[in-house]
């Protein structure tokens, strides 16, 4: 099996398609893009551009930019301002991670067992807060 082991694999052009269960509102949503990962320095920049789609809604864009680094054994995922958000381990088939955001919580279950299409699953709970987040990344052609 290979699986990404640094950086390097991640850079480049990824189809996004995402599908949100929120128990609170009682609906699924669902959201197709691109996710671009590209060096600036020694850091790739995840920027996500996706049109998501509200049951009852217009669609609108979502984006979202995120600073990849080299951690140790992984990658340290940033928020956009440098905040450490969660650290995703290289050389595993299924790596997982917890954020802390009080009072919500954040789990994180990545899938690379059919790299390099991957996955992660994100479960969020909170006061006001359960939702699953499921997003499938693949390589775009010439990426």
């Amino acid at each position: 099996m290979t699986l990404p082991r640094s950086l390097d694999d991640f850079d480049g052009n990824w189809s996004v398609t995402r599908e949100i269960t929120d128990a609170k509102a009682g609906q699924v949503l669902s959201a197709e893009g691109t996710a671009t990962l590209s060096w600036r320095a020694n850091e790739l920049i995840y920027d996500e551009a996706l049109r998501l789609q509200v049951p009852g809604q217009v669609p609108m864009q979502a984006t979202r930019c995120y600073l990849w680094q080299q951690g140790q054994g992984g990658i340290d995922i940033r928020f956009e301002d440098g905040r450490f958000f969660h650290f995703l381990a290289l050389g595993k088939d299924c790596p997982r991670d917890h954020h802390d955001c009080p009072p919500d919580s954040y789990d994180a279950a990545y899938d690379f067992t059919a790299w390099p299409v991957w996955s992660v699953v994100w479960t969020v709970s909170g006061p006001r807060k359960s939702y699953v987040m499921k997003s499938l990344y693949q390589r775009m052609r010439g990426s």
